[in-house]
């Protein structure tokens, strides 16, 4: 795996403190459980966001989507004091908060017991993708969205450590394909990710000639056992980056 920093020993985000303007990521996670009440997090969401949590044919992927939306909702409220939030989606599904408030960045990722948002008053951009540690990525899937250069790395390694490093690929490309609002729409395997052995930073390069200096890559390892990678782009060469887990609601 590429570098990873424990979530837990990222600092706390200060509840009191979610309105000074920063230069940093905020990233609040929530894992959740089945026995959850379901019915208070039902009442917190928009008619939309209820009717669409109907759909689902699962009540896991149910409870998957609602526990997101919620914790999305939640997050942004305390950053802007508005309880009725306006939260559009662009060309490929990126959400972002209408009117005067548009300027914070924020991004939502959920699997199955686990939601995490990011959020930030300063970056230009931002991303974020969770999956489970468990998550198994097959040899033939790796070849869609690995470089040249990343699949040469993968000969090397085996059994776990290789998966590790797939998991790792997989997770930062997708925040930051996120990021930057065109999903998997682009080309995973255009983009590939190295390591600065001067630095030990996560460098993304987007091939053939790219630009990786405004942008932040890192993974943070969740105490539920779940892997989250954060891209964000910023004007600054340094970001901040806090944490704070969301309770169930009482």
């Amino acid at each position: 795996m590429l570098p990873c920093d424990p979530l837990s020993d990222l600092p706390d985000v200060p509840i009191s403190g979610v309105d000074q303007e920063e230069a940093g990521v905020d990233i609040w996670w929530w894992a959740y459980r089945p026995d959850t009440d379901w019915n208070k997090i039902g009442v917190a969401l928009v008619p939309d966001e209820r009717a669409r949590a109907a759909s689902f044919h699962f009540q896991k992927d149910a409870q998957a989507f609602m526990a997101g939306r919620y914790l999305q909702r939640s997050v942004l409220s305390l950053y802007t004091s508005i309880a009725d939030l306006n939260i559009v989606t662009g060309l490929h599904g990126k959400p972002a908060l209408a009117g005067q408030h548009g300027k914070i960045a924020f991004n939502l990722t959920n699997t199955e017991g686990f939601a995490v948002v990011a959020i930030s008053r300063t970056a230009t951009a931002l991303g974020i993708d969770v999956e489970a540690l468990a998550t198994v990525i097959e040899p033939e899937t790796s070849s869609l969205f690995c470089s040249a250069a990343e699949s040469r790395m993968l000969s090397a390694l085996q059994g776990g450590a290789r998966q590790s490093r797939l998991l790792s690929y997989w997770t930062l490309k997708e925040s930051y394909l996120k990021a930057t609002g065109t999903g998997l729409t682009a080309a995973p395997e255009e983009l590939n990710i190295r390591l600065d052995r001067g630095t030990n930073v996560i460098r993304m390069d987007k091939m053939p000639n790219g630009d990786d200096t405004l942008w932040h890559h890192r993974l943070f390892l969740a105490p539920s056992g779940h892997l989250i990678a954060v891209s964000a782009q910023s004007k600054g060469e340094e970001l901040l980056f806090r944490q704070r887990e969301l309770s169930d609601p009482v």
